[in-house]
């Protein structure tokens, strides 16, 4: 084989082995020493490729259909920072659990502390963030090299899968690059006669069961006020786990955004409002609390945690993660499968639920009322009107900061909800909702602060590739005004130039520079209509909403101060 082909041919052995053992999606951006990786992707059409000029950009993209599949999308890039751009996301995939594979294209490593442009040291470059990270070696010809770089494509994607998020494969290439046309199209030609052959193999409905020692099921049979708390979650697989316990123990559920719960007859919404109420919390006091998924993003939920440190509190996790920050839990119990629950019955009565149910439905009413005296734009107006509006199969993102607050105060749950708060920042949300509704192929909602939008601006250049609804709403209240809850906001020499930071840019011209559409709402009476057209357009759009920062930060403190009668 001629020297120019080979790079060529190895990258496609990896890339054959790939999509046999089930990868569908590769985000590309471009580069000259990735060129052979991404020409083995481009020449295989079993695999959808999203071509993302900004890595960052890319990998967020990436996390987002990892986030819906539940299966790692692949990453290429060049050599160099172009790699180290992909931190951010790897960082929040690795503390979310979502799978995710790098391919990074490398420079020989004689060309390493010489001077060398374009190429820095990227042997572990994720440090332990990277649960497998393999270094391809030089391109060869050689059938046990080739043998062992399949292997490394299933170690790749087995590691990813399993739960501990990233895998890292270095392609050092050396020039030439470049295969010649001929050997392009000969080999693109067995990728299709091997495609037309292909049989994908049946998903595996293995399954594996948890059976809990006596003591643990005792304590919960015994429990008379027992509650079960989902955070985010990125596995479904304990989802019939949670609702047959709460089925069994008669016991509420507060189901949080991203923890992918279906609506069941157990469930509570409105919580993190009347939980933060005293007179609520010590009416509704457990004496046994159930955690699954991720730490709770609910301040209220949290301190209810802390509050019930004289009660038991079993926490199942998954992938040995602890997910206990406020240490509370007196049991932690690693879930690897189905929980096997036995024939019986748990003590609580039939109205501890109703008792709840009962909370909920004054938080509900007393919440309506707040939000209807507003005479100004408030980003709590936002949420519940657009809540009542979408589609309830329509996914919904949000993003950090206020905006996923704000929904567990005032919006209805969604089953269908996104969140990334593995890191909890509020980079690359954009980019990970576009990686969403290119997995999920449904009509889809974001909502995010300003600040957020611009830290991922970048993200508005994958547009063109979405072909659903797909609906920004920008919550424009001046700046970060998250910090509003904060001590700092009392020193105003420096609050506002250095906190919450007010910007002057112009939403509709940088949409407009993306192609993107854009509309202005200022008023109440603007949104239901802008929005309900929004929802039936097939392309991504921006609804810049000019909220009131002091109108909107008083109606959250009224629904932080309601009272219940109990």
């Amino acid at each position: 084989m001629s020297p120019e082909n080979i790079p060529f041919y190895w990258s496609s052995i990896f890339v054959r082995q790939l999509h046999e053992i089930g990868i569908r999606y590769a985000v590309i951006s471009p580069g000259s020493r990735s060129t052979p990786l991404t020409l083995a992707f481009a020449a295989h059409d079993g695999i959808e490729k999203h071509v993302v000029i900004d890595e960052r950009s890319a990998a967020f993209l990436a996390l987002g259909i990892g986030k819906s599949t539940g299966n790692p999308a692949v990453l290429v890039c060049t050599s160099g920072t172009a790699v180290a751009n992909y931190l951010p996301a790897v960082i929040e995939a690795k503390q979310s659990n979502v799978p995710l594979i790098v391919l990074s294209a490398d420079r020989p490593q004689t060309l390493l502390k010489v001077g060398a442009s374009q190429t820095i040291n990227q042997t572990n470059i994720f440090g332990d963030y990277c649960s497998f990270f393999f270094n391809a070696g030089a391109p060869n010809e050689n059938e046990r090299s080739a043998k062992r770089l399949r292997r490394a494509a299933e170690q790749a994607v087995s590691e990813a899968k399993k739960g501990f998020g990233i895998s890292h494969v270095n392609f050092p290439f050396r020039k030439p690059l470049e295969p010649t046309k001929r050997y392009y199209n000969t080999l693109k030609k067995e990728n299709d006669e091997i495609l037309d052959l292909f049989i994908p193999e049946p998903p595996n409905l293995e399954t594996h069961t948890i059976d809990l020692n006596d003591h643990i099921w005792s304590n919960m049979v015994a429990s008379e006020r027992p509650v079960i708390i989902v955070g985010p979650r990125t596995t479904k697989s304990e989802t019939n786990s949670i609702i047959n316990l709460a089925t069994t123990l008669r016991a509420p559920i507060l189901a949080e955004a991203g923890s992918h719960l279906p609506h069941n007859d157990n469930l509570i919404s409105g919580y993190d409002g009347f939980l933060r109420s005293d007179a609520a919390k010590e009416h509704l006091k457990p004496d046994l609390i159930i955690r699954f998924g991720k730490q709770p993003i609910s301040k209220a939920v949290f301190t209810y945690l802390r509050m019930n440190l004289d009660v038991n509190q079993i926490s199942f996790t998954d992938y040995g993660d602890l997910a206990d920050e406020a240490l509370t839990a007196t049991h932690v119990v690693e879930l690897s499968g189905e929980l096997i629950i036995p024939e019986v019955s748990g003590s609580a009565p039939k109205k501890w639920v109703k008792e709840w149910k009962k909370v909920q439905k004054q938080y509900v009413e007393k919440r309506s009322k707040v939000l209807k005296s507003a005479n100004s734009l408030t980003d709590g107006f936002i949420f519940d009107e657009a809540s009542k509006k979408y589609s309830k199969d329509a996914f919904i993102m949000l993003s950090n900061s206020f905006p996923v607050r704000d929904f567990e105060l005032i919006a209805d749950y969604s089953a269908n909800s996104f969140v990334n708060r593995g890191a909890a920042g509020i980079d690359g949300i954009i980019s990970t909702t576009m990686g969403i509704s290119i997995a999920e192929q449904k009509a889809g909602v974001c909502f995010i602060g300003d600040i957020a939008f611009l830290h991922d601006s970048n993200g508005l250049s994958i547009a063109n590739q979405i072909d659903k609804p797909l609906i920004f709403i920008i919550l424009n209240n001046g700046g970060g005004t998250v910090f509003r809850m904060l001590p700092i906001r009392n020193i105003s020499s420096v609050y506002q130039e250095y906190f919450e930071t007010p910007q002057h840019i112009s939403y509709t011209q940088l949409c407009r520079a993306h192609g993107v559409s854009h509309n202005l709402v200022t008023s109440k009476d603007q949104f239901e209509e802008i929005f309900s057209k929004a929802l039936n357009r097939n392309k991504v759009q921006v609804i810049e909403c000019i909220t009131n920062p002091n109108s909107s930060m008083k109606e959250r403190t009224r629904l932080w101060d309601l009272d219940f009668d109990l």
